[in-house]
């Protein structure tokens, strides 16, 4: 199924649907890491975030518990530029797909992640929004600019 990244500045990034399907909005954010994509989700520090991952391949070594920084998913959503079809890890005890439903954590595959890190990497971190849907682009602009990350340490998140 399609999927859309909406960003605050109003450039549109379509790939397809993965992982839990929900529309959210959150703040967009890269990772360059060549590997451990499971420490990253697992990282308190990118809560209530998109995470871009900027290595091609995701999802080759499947969900092994022993690698994760915690035991609770932190990020808001995943955008990369291709799911591994095939997890070949002797640990692994399931795929990232099926990690990404369970935790109820939706991402895009198949999207430029070159061009959305460049722009990120030019204007900063940016609000955004992950959808199925763009026909009513403006409400979703609304909408992300008035989006405002909850204050996880005060509320007790972290």
């Amino acid at each position: 199924m399609k999927g859309y990244l909406v960003l605050e500045n109003g450039e549109i990034f379509e790939g397809e649907r993965i992982g839990y399907e929900k529309d959210t909005c959150l703040e967009v954010v890269f990772n360059t890491s060549m590997t451990g994509y499971l420490k990253i989700f697992t990282d308190p520090s990118y809560a209530s975030q998109g995470v871009v991952m900027t290595y091609p391949l995701i999802g080759n070594y499947g969900v092994i518990p022993e690698d994760m920084e915690s035991k609770k998913v932190w990020v808001s959503a995943i955008f990369i530029h291709e799911l591994a079809e095939t997890a070949s890890n002797f640990r692994k005890k399931e795929d990232l797909e099926e990690y990404l439903v369970e935790n109820e954590i939706p991402g895009l595959k198949n999207i430029n992640t070159r061009k959305l890190t460049k722009i990120l990497r030019n204007n900063g971190t940016m609000r955004g929004k992950i959808t199925s849907n763009i026909d009513n682009k403006d409400e979703i602009i609304k909408e992300i600019k008035n989006y405002k990350p909850v204050n996880l340490v005060r509320n007790g998140f972290m």
